[in-house]
């Protein structure tokens, strides 16, 4: 697999970025309306050691050496008959018209044969399928019906053409054709009905019928075959360390797909192309790669105590401070990072936090400060020097932080160069933000607003004259602490707080280029949901940390990775 330079064609990544699958879903949404989500699974290689070893904690993860040793293996591959004999006594006066009627057949009709490979053909419509199948299915089953009406040597030419022009890769439902009871004298109604019928009539109405019952069999095939690619999909997706998160009421093979007046609760997916390569499963998705650090995890934990709570709790003898939007290192020596063993030190939670103190903030001892809070949500740097490096290029220049928090993920985006608008409505975490950036010295490359991000979305687009250009929106809510990783899948609507899914269509209405970053076990099924509503192809990138995987962040709009087209030289 070639690195995220050659692949993506806009520069070098900082850490390795790799492409493992390429997918494209066709859904009908709810209202019956259809929709298609196109997007890529990609995993970025990110290493902290030398901040791990200056936390002074054990190292946990493979050593550097054993993770290059592995990552040198890798390529990406691409990987994925009863008659009537009464009804029919006027026809056998007829001398061999039953063969007679039947359209000339030459050697120009017939398809070259091939030899027949290992796997099934997909069709990509009925109308693929018959220009195949036609011959064969109508003049088999002809002759099935009335071959007792021909004479001898045409009932062997006519075996003979049907062997000849029968289709390399027929559908379930015709490899055994004359033993389905659906095509046995399937005009034996009309002659019933109409005994003065002559063969001309029988055989066209013989078509129709014929055609009519295949095109009925090839969507049963249809939605069966796209069922088993679904479920492989998301079997290879699961191996990936991805949360699927797609129910069987989802699956095609569910519901009659034509039936445009029939209700469904969720998207459903008609159709799906995709290429997913196993390599990186077996090598890197193993049970090593599926425990993950709850300390190096990035959340916020709305179960942890208040602010105001917490405030009263560390300020000596509980007297409550009036809120200042300036750090004042004499009466606030709580929020300092460096003092937090002394003063967390009956505090489990966040001494665990602090023994990977220099995960989160590689200057923590330069004067970083973090209120309780801030120790469970901040994203280690390392990570958010990656997402700073995806997300600020392409002309991207300012971007909004929605949930700010300390301001780890805001300092990387300005140290990118952007200008950054960070905005968080706790005023002590947004304080610990911009004291934060004068440490990195990017505070002047960032905006502070103490507000809900909801009210000020709200305020932009009441007043165009007050919105800015923004060109990207990063997102990282709250994810209700780290029990979220206790949790099979993750839940955006519910698991987020305040609604996950609220979040993203209001930041739709600032930008349609969006990074989400979340837990790693978030459903991909409500990822595309989004990609639907947004009208844009997305990316879902794992972040793996010292091999092992810690988030994931979905692009959307330009963000997300889009392959190059070769360049014309003509």
């Amino acid at each position: 697999m070639a690195s995220s330079s050659e692949s993506a064609g806009e520069g070098d990544y900082q850490w390795p970025w790799y492409q493992m699958g390429h997918f494209g879903i066709n859904f009908i949404q709810t209202d019956g309306s259809k929709a298609y989500v196109e997007g890529d699974f990609s995993r970025a290689y990110i290493k902290d050691y030398e901040l791990l070893r200056a936390s002074k904690r054990p190292r946990e993860a493979k050593p550097e050496e054993q993770l290059q040793a592995t990552m040198s293996g890798i390529s990406l591959e691409q990987n994925e008959t009863a008659e009537d004999c009464d009804s029919n006594e006027k026809l056998l006066e007829e001398k061999d018209s039953a063969y007679e009627v039947l359209p000339k057949w030459t050697s120009d009709k017939k398809k070259s044969k091939k030899k027949k490979q290992k796997g099934r053909y997909n069709y990509h419509s009925f109308n693929e399928y018959w220009d195949v199948s036609y011959f064969w299915l109508t003049q088999l089953t002809w002759l099935n019906d009335f071959g007792d009406q021909m004479t001898e040597e045409n009932r062997k030419e006519l075996t003979k053409k049907c062997d000849e022009m029968k289709p390399i890769y027929p559908i379930d439902q015709h490899e055994n054709l004359l033993e389905n009871v659906d095509y046995q004298n399937i005009t034996k109604k009309m002659i019933d009905n109409n005994p003065e019928a002559t063969y001309e009539e029988i055989y066209s109405e013989h078509c129709e019928l014929v055609k009519k019952q295949a095109e009925i069999d090839y969507h049963v095939f249809q939605t069966k075959s796209v069922t088993r690619r679904c479920k492989d999909m998301i079997a290879r997706v699961k191996r990936l360390g991805y949360a699927p998160g797609f129910e069987d009421n989802q699956l095609p093979s569910f519901y009659n797909l034509e039936d445009q007046n029939l209700k469904r609760e969720k998207p459903v997916i008609r159709d799906v192309r995709y290429t997913i390569d196993d390599l990186y499963a077996k090598k890197f998705c193993g049970a090593g790669d599926e425990k993950t650090d709850e300390s190096t995890a990035s959340t916020s934990d709305s179960n942890s105590l208040t602010e105001s709570q917490s405030q009263m709790e560390l300020v000596p003898n509980g007297s409550k401070s009036e809120i200042r939007f300036n750090f004042d290192p004499e009466t606030e020596q709580h929020l300092v990072a460096s003092n937090a063993e002394k003063l967390y030190a009956n505090d489990p939670e966040i001494s665990k936090y602090y023994y990977q103190r220099y995960r989160l903030f590689s200057r923590l001892d330069e004067g970083i400060i973090m209120d309780r809070e801030g120790w469970f949500s901040v994203t280690p740097e390392a990570i958010a020097e990656h997402i700073a490096d995806r997300v600020v290029r392409n002309n991207v220049s300012v971007v909004v932080d929605a949930f700010t928090g300390v301001g780890g993920n805001a300092i990387q985006f300005a140290l990118r160069g952007a200008h950054v608008i960070a905005i968080d409505m706790d005023p002590v975490r947004l304080k610990c933000a911009r004291e934060n950036a004068r440490v990195y010295g990017v505070e002047n490359y960032i905006d502070f607003i103490c507000a809900d991000f909801f009210d000020v979305a709200a305020t932009w687009a009441v007043d165009k004259k007050l919105a800015p250009k923004v060109d990207a929106v990063f997102l990282s809510p709250p994810w209700g602490g780290p029990s979220y990783l206790k949790a099979k899948e993750f839940d955006l609507a519910t698991g987020c707080c305040p609604n996950g899914v609220d979040i993203f269509d209001v930041s739709l209405k600032i930008s349609p280029n969006i990074a989400y970053f979340l837990p790693r076990n978030t459903k991909v099924s409500q990822l595309t949901e989004l990609a639907i509503k947004a009208k844009s192809r997305m990316e879902i990138e794992q972040s793996s940390l010292n091999s092992k995987i810690k988030t994931i962040t979905v692009y959307y709009g330009k963000l997300a990775y889009h392959e190059k087209s070769p360049k014309n030289d003509n």
